[in-house]
């Protein structure tokens, strides 16, 4: 019994030890987890620990920042993309993206520590040459510092993770940027007129704040029934949306019928 006990003993300090030895460990996972700020079949938004650049020396974000929407949606606006190199630029963030996400970035910019990036995905309807919507993410990684809002890539127009009908679509699967290499793919990102940015990676650029930034009215979209509330308001994309999936949840209309309306909510904007 003696001898049992010495060797009980023996093991309880060794796994003490051990749990001593790997606490910090598990601390530093934890603390290395993203923390969501908002999360739907749309697209997230999240705080996540600021990725480090190789033997470049760590330099604190200026967060948490405070910047309007109608700024934020200014800046993002300007953002043109070309698909191939034989393409037109074309805004990269639809106007039902822009609506969707700012808001998020929003609070998550406010909401950050000096040592926290705000990571994106969204997912927006784009026309077709058939006149159809095929759904793309886009992703990145967005912190203020030195004076200007940063912005890196990690997909942009990505149609292989988007599918409308991927019901167990997990965002955290899909890069959102990083210092430390370069995103890959055959997209060019373009400066739009008022050159509110500039490109100092392919897949990185620099906003100033300070620029002047014109905000684009969203286009007057005519449709026969529009959703309207009594006193003849159009209701918000998100109320729509809402409205929409608590249809689904009571069983009121099927799963076609339900990614139909949801198509043409979302490509109304």
């Amino acid at each position: 019994m003696n001898r049992i006990s010495g060797w009980s003993r023996t093991l309880l300090i060794a796994l003490n030890l051990a749990l001593v030895t790997l606490s910090p460990i598990f601390s530093a996972a934890h603390a290395g987890e993203r923390k969501v700020v908002w999360e739907t079949r749309e697209g997230y938004v999240a705080l996540a620990p600021r990725d480090t650049s190789g033997n470049v020396p760590v330099v604190p974000n200026n967060h948490p920042l405070e910047m309007s929407e109608d700024l934020l949606v200014g800046l993002l606006d300007s953002v043109q993309v070309r698909d191939s190199l034989k393409d037109k630029p074309t805004p990269l963030f639809t106007r039902g993206a822009l609506q969707l996400l700012v808001p998020h970035l929003r609070q998550a910019l406010r909401q950050a520590g000096p040592g926290e990036d705000v990571t994106f995905t969204v997912i927006a309807l784009y026309k077709t040459l058939l006149g159809g919507n095929t759904p793309k993410a886009t992703s990145g990684r967005l912190f203020y510092q030195g004076g200007k809002l940063n912005l890196i890539f990690g997909v942009v127009k990505d149609e292989g993770r988007s599918r409308l009908d991927a019901l167990d679509r997990d965002f955290r699967l899909i890069a959102v940027g990083s210092r430390r290499s370069t995103a890959s793919g055959e997209w060019l990102l373009v400066p739009g007129d008022d050159r509110t940015f500039e490109i100092t990676r392919r897949d990185w650029v620099l906003f100033d704040p300070k620029a002047t930034v014109t905000v684009k009215p969203a286009p007057v979209i005519v449709q026969p029934s529009p959703v309207t509330k009594k006193g003849g308001e159009v209701r918000p994309l998100a109320e729509r949306l809402a409205t929409l999936n608590e249809l689904k949840k009571k069983g009121l209309i099927t799963e076609e019928e339900y990614r139909a309306k949801r198509m043409q909510i979302l490509s109304d904007l």
